[in-house]
C-alpha cells in the first residue's frame, strides 16, 4: 500500500501546475515487486476541449526502489502489457554453473531459444543396451528439475519428458520450437 501511495504522489507530483490539470485522480495498481501503474483520470473542468470528469488521462507506470516514471501512456492500466524481454539482456547464472560445459543461455540463441526457462544445463550420459552405445541427451532447470531430451533418454532413463518446459512455435498451432540445438549441444559432451 506504501508503493501505491507513494508512487502515486509521483504521478501527481510531476504535473505542471495548470488548470487543464486540476482535479484529476490518481489510482495506482501494483504490477510486480517493482513497478507500480498508476491510471489518471480527469477531474471536473479538467483535461483538453470536451473531456467529462473521470475521463481517462492515460497511464505512468513507477518503478522501484529508484522512484522512476516512465512516459504516460494512453489507455488505462488495463491496457499495459510489459515489454518483451529484451535480447541480450543478462541472465542471472549463479556461480555453481557459470563455468559448467553443459550451460546454454537464452540469450544465446535470442529468439531461437526452444525452452520458456532462462538457462539450461545440458549433459549427456552413454548407456550400453543390447550391445550398443546409447547416448542420452538430459538437462537441468534453473530450480533442479531434470529432463530427458532426446528420444533416446526418453525412452532409456526415468526422467520425465522435456514438454512441461518446450515453447510452443509461435507461427504454427500445436508444433513446439526446434530443440535440434539443445539436443546437439548435449550430444557434443558425449
Amino acid at each position: 500500500m506504501e508503493r501505491v501511495e507513494r508512487a502515486q504522489q509521483l504521478v501527481k507530483d510531476e504535473l505542471p501546475d495548470a488548470p487543464i490539470w486540476e482535479g484529476m485522480t490518481f489510482a495506482g495498481v501494483v504490477l510486480d515487486e517493482a513497478a507500480v501503474c498508476v491510471d489518471r483520470n480527469w477531474g471536473p473542468g479538467g483535461g483538453p476541449g470536451e473531456t467529462e470528469a473521470g475521463g481517462v488521462a492515460g497511464y505512468v507506470i513507477v518503478t522501484f526502489p529508484s522512484d522512476t516514471l516512465g512516459e504516460p501512456q494512453e489507455g488505462t492500466c488495463a491496457d499495459y502489457a510489459p515489454a518483451e524481454e529484451e535480447p541480450g539482456k543478462a541472465i542471472d547464472v549463479p556461480a555453481d554453473v557459470k563455468n559448467n560445459p553443459g550451460l546454454l543461455v537464452s540469450t544465446d540463441f535470442g529468439v531461437d531459444w526452444p525452452l520458456t526457462v532462462p538457462y539450461v544445463v545440458v549433459r549427456c550420459e552413454e548407456k550400453i543396451a543390447d550391445g550398443r552405445t546409447l547416448q542420452l541427451v538430459m538437462l537441468d532447470t534453473p530450480d533442479g528439475t531434470a529432463y530427458a531430451v532426446n528420444g533416446t533418454a526418453r525412452d532409456h532413463s526415468d526422467l520425465p519428458d522435456i514438454f512441461p518446459i518446450w515453447s510452443a512455435n509461435p507461427d504454427v498451432d500445436g508444433l513446439k520450437v526446434d530443440i535440434s540445438p539443445v539436443i546437439d549441444a548435449g550430444l557434443a559432451l558425449c
